[in-house]
């Protein structure tokens, strides 16, 4: 599964964030963490999903608002690797 950082220009509070976290999420897709950046008024998800593309809708369905999705892959301090890549799978049209 792919994996993405979403960036939201907004701090989230957990009032906001309690609700979702219990709603069933889209076959593939699930949400990591998030990061709250206050002095910079954004907050930062970290998820697996798909595709983007998955993300976005979901972010549509939830009115979720979001600047960007990057597609990133995690370094291990622990054993000094970047994952392995994640070949991408085509989506149904």
């Amino acid at each position: 599964m792919l994996r993405f950082i979403a960036v939201h220009p907004v701090v989230f509070t957990e009032e906001q964030l309690a609700p979702l976290a219990k709603e069933e999420m889209p076959p593939g897709v699930t949400w990591h963490s998030t990061y709250c950046g206050f002095a910079d008024n954004r907050s930062f998800c970290h998820w697996q999903a798909p595709s983007k593309d998955v993300l976005v809708e979901l972010f549509a369905k939830y009115e979720i608002p979001y600047e960007t999705i990057h597609e990133v892959r995690l370094f291990d301090p622990a054993i000094g690797q970047l994952e392995a890549e994640t070949e991408k799978v085509a989506q149904p049209v």
